[in-house]
């Protein structure tokens, strides 16, 4: 009887550490992990899951947290890429950054409201001062260290060339929250008419209404031409004099590639190599 118990035991053994076996072999893959900008997040996300299908050995993880997170996550080898969604500011330094995709800021409002332009005295107005325009009486901004705040702030200009960056704080009337996402969700929310945002264009769906700033459409065409004047840099980071893995050197290899230019220009997005 005692027999019989221990085989059965030791089969048991011998068939789960057979399964843990093929379990783990099935799991074998090199990751290379990106994190830093969530307005670049979910593009980077669309190319890291078009260069799996073709490398089935390695996986790509891609982490938000904002601009602000990828610079020190470079700086400190926390990552093999960072992402930012602004230039580099003369602080960043020990960090190589190249151009992926040029990309336009797209100010939002709720489907339901009736704006449809705004100047940047306007946009300045309502940050700066809290200057309502027309029935919009809120807004909403990025967190510190967000690429797409840093941008924002930096672009919009009033007639007297004061900058929204140089505004010593922001009106009452404005809140703030940390990912694109999360301002596309507040915007578009059922009787949210009095607020207005701003967002990554290549994030703009039909949930929301894209303004035109100075009269000028929020477009792919206009930032090419240089009529709309809300763009910047989609930027990928690697931290200098540091040997990028196999891994990270083919992801980085597909991204500037044809095929990794083409779904950025799919997504929205101006690519960086024409």
């Amino acid at each position: 009887m005692r027999s019989r118990k221990f085989m059965a035991i030791a089969l048991a053994a011998v068939t789960m550490g057979t399964l843990a076996a093929f379990a783990s072999c099935g799991s074998d893959k090199t990751t290379v992990t990106l994190s830093g900008s969530t307005s670049v997040q979910p593009l980077m996300e669309k190319l890291g899951a078009a260069f799996e299908e073709a490398h089935g050995d390695i996986e790509i993880v891609v982490n938000g947290g904002g601009s602000g997170v990828g610079v020190s996550d470079t700086q400190t080898d926390k990552n093999d890429f960072g992402m930012a969604s602004r230039e580099l500011k003369d602080s960043e330094t020990g960090i190589k950054a190249e151009k992926i995709a040029t990309d336009g800021i797209a100010i939002i409002v709720n489907t339901g409201c009736t704006l449809d332009n705004v100047t940047p005295d306007e946009v300045y107005g309502l940050y700066a001062e809290g200057t309502a325009i027309g029935t919009v009486n809120a807004a909403i901004s990025r967190e510190s260290g967000s690429g797409t705040r840093g941008a924002f702030d930096e672009l919009v200009k009033n007639s007297e060339g004061k900058t929204l960056d140089k505004a010593e704080s922001f009106a009452k009337c404005v809140q703030t929250q940390n990912s694109t996402g999360a301002v596309i969700t507040q915007i578009s929310t059922a009787g949210n008419t009095n607020l207005i945002g701003y967002i990554s264009l290549g994030s703009l769906s039909e949930k929301v209404k894209a303004l035109k700033y100075n009269g000028v459409e929020a477009t792919v065409a206009n930032i090419e031409s240089g009529a709309y004047k809300l763009s910047r840099p989609f930027l990928l980071l690697s931290k200098e004099g540091k040997t990028l893995s196999e891994a990270a050197q083919k992801f980085h290899d597909f991204i500037f590639s044809a095929e990794g230019q083409a779904i950025v220009e799919k997504d929205g997005y101006i690519k960086a190599v024409k």
